[in-house]
């Protein structure tokens, strides 16, 4: 199964709910660069494998995924996975998030899960996940499980600089907390910046592009910071170059097919997404 990367073209955050999470709203875009997860079902006992240090405990995506089908569905449930990651963990892109979505996508189809019950199961595994069952764009709100599909984008795409450094989602947050960082939500802000890239408005895009983990992460993580001047220097071409999500990732914008990485839609995920060997 193929588990593809976004960025988070406009993120705006609101100070802390009672509850301990935040509102946000953002503008999220897949693109082709994608984890590769291999499914081996029948086997004695279940087992993870990955190319990377990634560890099968309960804070893996992938072990909530699981959890949570054999807690809906009653069953307990022995399956092989071999991860093979491309997405760089810490680095803003969902890709957690994604494998576990794909996961979720594999068992719907084996016990014929309603994609209203699939939705929630992927809410309670992480605040990303439900989006990755579609993909595509999509304008969130809530904590990010609150998601709208106004049309894909495409004709777009990113390069992408990865800082050697991991940026944990919730040291973010703390970071915003800590520096009273919050521009405000305009709740108009993530359709606007939509609105600006279906019209190919690349000065609207500019004018109206945010992410409110930005300066607070550039003023902790220096590294991240040289890295964003430094794509910001090199590629005086694209329409903006900004830092994804969370960090540490710096994506840069284009028009057409400069970049590395293109814009891919709902509709070619969810024929790309699954195959079997």
């Amino acid at each position: 199964m193929k588990c593809p990367a976004k960025i988070n073209l406009y993120l705006a955050v609101d100070k802390r709910r009672s509850d301990g999470f935040h509102n946000i709203s953002s503008v999220f875009q897949t693109i082709d660069l994608f984890d590769e997860l291999i499914l081996t079902p029948g086997v004695s006992e279940t087992y993870f494998k990955c190319n990377t240090d990634i560890s099968w405990n309960q804070e893996n995506t992938l072990h909530k995924a699981l959890t949570e089908v054999e807690r809906q569905t009653g069953r307990k449930i022995k399956i092989g996975m071999e991860l093979k990651k491309r997405i760089p963990p810490g680095g803003g892109l969902g890709g957690g998030s994604s494998d576990a979505a794909s996961l979720l996508r594999f068992f719907a189809q084996i016990f014929e899960i309603e994609p209203e019950r699939l939705i929630e199961m992927a809410s309670m595994v992480g605040s990303d996940v439900p989006f990755f069952l579609r993909g595509g764009t999509a304008i969130a709100s809530g904590r990010g499980e609150i998601l709208s599909y106004p049309g894909d984008v495409t004709g777009y795409s990113v390069d992408l600089s990865f800082p050697e450094v991991e940026v944990l989602t919730v040291l973010a947050y703390r970071l915003i907390d800590e520096r009273d960082f919050f521009p405000g939500i305009d709740e108009r802000g993530a359709e606007q910046y939509y609105k600006a890239l279906k019209a190919r408005d690349s000065l609207g895009i500019k004018n109206l592009s945010l992410n409110s983990f930005q300066n607070p992460i550039f003023s902790c993580f220096a590294e991240i910071k040289e890295h964003y001047s430094k794509s910001s220097s090199e590629k005086p071409n694209a329409v903006v170059t900004m830092m994804t999500g969370s960090g540490s990732t710096i994506f840069s914008l284009f028009q057409g097919r400069i970049g590395k990485y293109r814009f891919i839609s709902s509709e070619e995920l969810n024929r790309v997404w699954y195959s079997t060997g």
